[in-house]
């Protein structure tokens, strides 16, 4: 179960997971927050914004997000493509894959529950002088 709050959105917790975002500078972070918070309100993955329309929102300049885009591309957590004037196409990207979901930008991507790797089964607990037969000790304590 988990606490839902009125109006929010979601970073893929592989993000978190792997480290990465550990490592991303703050203009990343803000490109990388507007894009999925866009991603949530207008339901795709696949965006085209300005970079004033970015600035504006979140306080970044033209220069940092220029930096943050390509970093973002080498991370692998969007691609981006440059259109007429200074408008950019974005498409959100697997963290896991560093490649764009597959399938229509607009339809939902269906979550899978990750197998957890088998555990061996646990040998029985062994009584203290069965530990000591076990490693030839039996007779030094007796």
């Amino acid at each position: 179960m988990t606490v839902m709050f009125d109006r929010f959105f979601g970073l893929p917790q592989q993000v978190l997971k792997s480290g990465l975002w550990k490592v991303m500078r703050p203009g990343e972070k803000d490109l990388y927050v507007f894009l999925m918070a866009e991603s949530e309100r207008c339901c795709t993955r696949q965006l085209r914004c300005t970079d004033a329309e970015i600035g504006e929102r979140v306080g970044v300049k033209a220069r940092t997000l220029c930096n943050a885009r390509k970093k973002l591309q080498e991370r692998g957590l969007v691609t981006c493509v440059r259109q007429r004037g200074n408008r950019y196409e974005y498409m959100i990207c697997d963290p896991s894959t560093g490649k764009p979901y597959p399938g229509n930008p607009k339809e939902r991507i269906a979550y899978t529950k990750q197998e957890k790797p088998a555990t061996p089964p646990v040998p029985p607990a062994l009584s203290n002088s069965d530990r000591l037969d076990q490693h030839g000790l039996s007779g030094v304590f007796n």
